[in-house]
Formats: C-alpha cells, structure tokens, sequence
C-alpha cells in the first residue's frame, strides 16, 4: 500500500501531519507528504489523503484555473485507481476566499472516506453529504515531539512569568475582534487575585506594520504600544497577531500554564486540547463542534461562546480543577483514546478498507 498525504512538511508550525507521517511509518505504511507530487508525480499511489484544501490551491489564492486544474487532476488519478481520503480539519475556511470555498466544495464531494475527529463533525458532514463514506479518527497527541521534562519553574523564569500567578494561556492567533473582547471581558470578571493572562497572538495591531502607507504604519504602532500598556495594567501579556512561537518554545507556554484556555467562538477542531493533555493541563473550551465533545466527554469546563457569565463560571471551574489531579487525568485520557500508536493504527485500517472497497 501507498500512500500520498498531500502537505508540504517544510518549515511547517503544525506538526499534525509530520508526527502522523512519523506514526505510519512506524507501524509499516509507505506513506509520502507532498504537494508538489499530487500536481506532478507519475508514480502511482493507492491512496491520496488531503488534509487542508489550503494546501493545494494557496492559502490566498486568487487564481481561478487552480479550481479546472483540481478537478481535472482528481478525475486523471481516480480513472487511474487512486482512492481518495479527506481529514476534514474545518467545516469551511478561516477566511473567506471564493476559490478556497470551491476547493472544499470538490473535495469535500470527491473523496471516497472522510475522516472526522468526532462525532460532531460527522453528523454535520453527514447532513450535508448522506452518501458520503465516513469515519471518525480523533487528533492524535503531539508525544515525543516537544520537550516534555521542562518544570513549571523553568518555564516561567525563561518566559519572565512570575511563579505565584494562576495563568491562563490562550494559544494560537485572534482571529476575530469579538473573540479579543469577550476573552479580555470574562478574564476581568473573573475572580481570582493572582490571575494573570497570557496571550502571545491577541493584539490585531503590529509593531512591524508593512503598510506602505506612513500614516498608517504609524496609527499601527501607536495602536500597539497603546494596547500592551493597558494589558499590562491588567496583569495581561499580549503580542501581536502575526507573532509565531517556534517548536522550541512552545513547550515552555504550555507548561508555564495552569489553565489552557480555547477562544474560537465556533471552531470544530483544535490541537490545543490534545496539546494541553498531553502536557497534563486542564482545558477550557467553547461548548461547540469536536472540541465540546471532547471536553465534556473527558470532563473539563465549557462554556458557550459570546456568553461572559458563562466563561467566567468555566473559568471559576478550571481554576478548582487545577488544584486537583485533573491535569494527570486528562493526560491518561489521551494517552488512552489519542496516543500516535493507536491513532495511527485506525488510519491504516481505514486505508486497507478503502482499497478492499468495490
């Protein structure tokens, strides 16, 4: 069996692909990731498996022949044998680009299996789709990937956090201003004396702004200077948007955390709660797509979006599970249901069952 995931692994921030690569080879699987093999190889492969659709026609593309180009190619390899899998990752596109919703559109409608990471995900599909073939594989762990040994000490003395604050980390960028104000809004209310958020991707405004024009490269900057002082007046640390925080690093947020905190208001996946588990840390979450399901399945706070009471009562909540083992429990739980072995495992045998399908 062959297998081609088409992701370009260079360089990448997400490392779902690359570990889940690492995973089936372990267990005996040829598998490949790359773009440009799906456009261009000859070779044959009895499995192409698409993860974003991002990937194959640009994250900003403006290029409408990339919509023929993907029809036609899909149509070639499907006449030649290839079988088609989907990881369906999101319901649609973070942003709003014409020819990335057309690119979901024909996967979405092409792909012999869809694979979800739960069970929301498939009903919804399935409403959408009442043909379609589908499976439900949760988000494996990102284990032996990150340094797993640093202590909370360490990690708080590199990231210059003070050791007596309950922090509360919100990973990943702000992608909508509601989602800023509602978090910056609830963590206010929130009761609690040492509280302190950490937000490295909050801020929409940029130091570094390249807008040609002066005038507002200047408001940028001033925007800020002006909103990270008042952050801090709030025991809030917050960097701009555009921020990346390397592989290496990444590991010393987590850890330096007590609580995880996941601002999407409608998101149906995310790696920060598999990431949280696995370094042993409670995780709040919106009570909406996989990740609702997950948390309440597992028992961590929800909360619904747009609704402060009800993230300032999650919040209150993750803060008494903190005191407790509850950081080990989740971290049992992922190793049960999402280790890499077993994650791996289940794509390799939804593979074999799509090959044996007529």
């Amino acid at each position: 069996m062959k297998v081609l995931i088409v992701f370009e692994d260079k360089n990448v921030d997400n490392l779902f692909v690359p570990i889940l690569c690492r995973g089936l080879q372990a267990i005996g699987v040829e598998v490949e990731c790359s773009v440009e093999k799906f456009w261009n190889e000859d070779t044959f492969y009895d499995i192409i498996h698409f993860q974003w659709p991002e990937e194959l026609v640009g994250w900003n593309n403006q290029n409408a022949h990339k919509i023929q180009q993907l029809k036609d190619r899909i149509t070639f390899l499907k006449n030649r044998g290839t079988k088609f899998v989907y990881t369906r990752h999101n319901s649609r596109p973070h942003y709003y680009n014409a020819i990335t919703y057309t690119a979901y559109d024909i996967i979405e409608s092409s792909c012999d299996t869809i694979i979800h990471m739960g069970q929301f995900s498939y009903n919804e599909f399935k409403q959408q789709y009442p043909q379609s073939h589908n499976v439900i594989i949760p988000h494996h762990i990102y284990e032996n990937t990150y340094n797993e040994n640093i202590s909370k000490e360490e990690a708080r003395e590199k990231l210059g956090l003070s050791p007596d604050k309950f922090i509360i980390t919100a990973f990943g960028k702000f992608r909508l201003k509601e989602e800023i104000s509602i978090v910056i809004k609830s963590f206010l209310k929130f009761k609690c004396k040492n509280k302190y958020l950490l937000a490295p991707r909050l801020l929409p405004f940029s130091p570094h702004a390249r807008n040609k024009n002066l005038y507002k490269r200047y408001i940028s900057k001033l925007l800020y200077h002006t909103s990270k002082f008042i952050c801090n007046l709030y025991s809030i640390q917050a960097d701009n948007n555009e921020k990346i925080i390397s592989n290496q690093d990444l590991p010393y947020y987590i850890i330096a955390s007590d609580l995880l905190f996941i601002q999407r208001k409608r998101i149906l996946n995310s790696g920060n709660l598999p990431l949280g588990f696995l370094f042993k840390k409670i995780v709040v979450g919106p009570d909406y797509g996989n990740i609702g399901e997950i948390l309440k399945e597992s028992g961590n706070p929800i909360f619904t979006p747009d609704n402060t009471g009800s993230i300032v009562q999650a919040l209150t909540q993750g803060y008494s599970l903190a005191q407790t083992h509850k950081g080990k429990e989740n971290y049992l739980y992922a190793k049960q249901h999402f280790s890499l072995q077993y994650i791996s495992e289940l794509y390799r045998q939804t593979y074999t069952d799509l090959i044996q399908r007529p």
